[in-house]
């Protein structure tokens, strides 16, 4: 693996002014308990459960995995996965035998100032460049154990994957803000996400300032971040926190945060509604389009997390498009909170429609007179089969995928759920992935696989069985079943342990941490 040197050279000149897979399982293997625990052991684990899920094959070396993504090369499919020990490549050709091809590692990443020894944090949601085989990797305050009171280096790390088995580090672009990067216009520039800063006393986390920094990124070897920023005032007329960016199939990009998700027109010409006037959209100047919150009594913190509006060629991935909702019409998105065990009230996956945000509604809202979207559907786990009643069980909706009307859900401890949306009124469980120490925090669809990053027990290839797809087909909820057995993916000398999560100092547990692992003196960090 190549480092420039001259990455390090120029970080330190802008001071100057956070293996192979395992065996793979039988087809259908169950899920279950790690081996009985040595006596007077504690298990502090959770009963597991699944229904209508195969694991195929688990990568436990990838523990720590925070997100996943894809790249085809020729004959060769190529899975990039971020976590906080850096960046690993895998040869996932044949998806249910991984094969490591190279490791970035978080040494190799660190800048100077950094302990080494501590963790990558957190780049959500990885992104690549599937032209130009280059992969984006954000990176947070919190990165390598830094503190708060010191200096804290945000950016985003440009990768050459030009080959996976050899990657390169290229550049580190230095901003403000450093959660999540997303491409914009065929990665021709980066929106990147994030608390941005700017200090703050409010003790509620989701209403610090961000913004989207815009990086021009045509010269990868020269990314230029420009002083001009996007989605500003986003929470009924202020600045609040920015999260996640998705592109959907017509090329809208959705920013996520408090205040809900709004969408941006970033090419062609387009009326804004803002002026009545049609103008050219761009990347650093986007045209609004439509969005905003959704009402507090379905997303009570105002958090949304990320989103998904089905459309384009992704339109049968989506609800079933009819007369009271037509294509294009929905919103998909994530309201992240922790306030119940089981996300009875908050937490919780909220389907919008977008009719009546396309005037710019949300653009003109303010504490006074708030906008806010019409709630289609709501689900969350809370009295489902399978789901453990708490206390004290880590549950909010994360991650999502969609294919085929079924979405994969990531739900923390509460596992890996997937629903059928054909009807946005009223979806349904189909099936279920819920094992010992999960912390589910991404699945994706990929071919005829669900892969699911987890940060317990690392990558997981799953298939969803023929009871799923005839669950959907009949609109049925599947009724899922709990019981220990011996766990076929890996075993342990012990009981699974539960992971300590420790809210983040500048997030909360928007985006929460590990606590006491490789923290030197057992605080939180990452």
């Amino acid at each position: 693996m190549r480092v420039l040197a001259g990455v390090v050279a120029g970080v330190l000149l802008g001071f100057l002014g956070c293996g192979g897979a395992t065996a793979a399982p039988a087809p259908g293997a169950p899920v279950g308990q790690d081996a009985p625990a040595p006596a007077g052991a504690p298990s502090g684990g959770l009963a597991p459960a699944a229904k209508n899920v195969e694991l195929r094959k688990s990568i436990p070396e990838t523990a720590g995995a925070i997100s996943i993504n894809f790249a085809q090369y020729r004959h060769r499919d190529v899975m990039f996965v971020s976590g906080t020990f850096g960046l690993k490549t895998y040869d996932v050709t044949n998806q249910d035998d991984p094969k490591l091809l190279d490791h970035l590692t978080k040494k190799e990443l660190a800048l100077p100032g950094d302990d080494p020894e501590q963790r990558f944090w957190e780049n959500e949601d990885v992104t690549v460049d599937p032209k130009r085989k280059l992969v984006f990797l954000a990176r947070e305050r919190t990165a390598f154990g830094r503190q708060p009171g010191n200096e804290r280096p945000t950016g985003v790390y440009i990768v050459s994957a030009a080959d996976p088995a050899n990657l390169e580090l290229l550049n580190f672009a230095q901003m403000g803000t450093g959660h999540i990067t997303t491409c914009i216009n065929d990665c021709t520039y980066l929106w990147t996400t994030g608390y941005d800063g700017t200090p703050s006393n409010d003790p509620d986390t989701y209403r610090r300032s961000g913004k989207v920094f815009v990086t021009d990124l045509r010269d990868p070897r020269n990314p230029k971040t420009l002083t001009t920023y996007v989605d500003l005032n986003r929470n009924q007329g202020e600045t609040h926190m920015t999260h996640d960016v998705q592109v959907d199939g017509a090329g809208i990009a959705w920013v996520a945060g408090t205040g809900g998700t709004r969408g941006y027109h970033t090419r062609g010409w387009h009326r804004d509604p803002l002026t009545g006037k049609v103008r050219q959209a761009t990347p650093y100047d986007p045209v609004p389009y439509a969005g905003g919150a959704a009402p507090k009594l379905d997303m009570p913190t105002s958090f949304s997390h990320n989103s998904f509006r089905p459309v384009g060629r992704t339109l049968a991935d989506g609800p079933r498009p009819t007369r009271e909702h037509p294509a294009g019409s929905l919103l998909l998105h994530t309201e992240e909170a922790f306030g119940s065990a089981t996300c009875k009230d908050q937490g919780r996956f909220v389907i919008s429609s977008l009719e009546g945000s396309t005037n710019g509604e949300s653009w003109r809202a303010t504490p006074d007179k708030p906008f806010t979207l019409k709630t289609v559907g709501v689900w969350s786990p809370d009295d489902q089969e399978g789901t453990v009643p708490g206390p004290d069980v880590f549950c909010s909706a994360h991650y999502f995928d969609v294919k085929q009307r079924i979405v994969a859900y990531s739900w923390y401890e509460q596992g890996t759920r997937f629903l059928d949306i054909t009807d946005p009124k009223n979806p349904i469980q189909v099936a279920y992935w819920r094992p010992e120490g999960a912390v589910s925090w991404a699945p994706y669809f990929h071919r005829d696989r669900v892969v699911v990053a987890d940060f317990g027990r690392g990558v997981e290839v799953l298939k969803l069985t023929k009871g799923a797809y005839d669950a959907q087909e009949t609109h049925t909820n599947v009724t899922l079943k709990t019981s220990p057995s011996t766990e076929s993916a890996r075993s342990t000398d012990g009981p699974r342990k539960r992971l300590p999560l420790a809210p983040d100092p500048d997030y909360g547990f928007a985006c929460p941490m590990l606590s006491g692992r490789g923290c030197g003196d057992g605080s939180a960090c990452c």
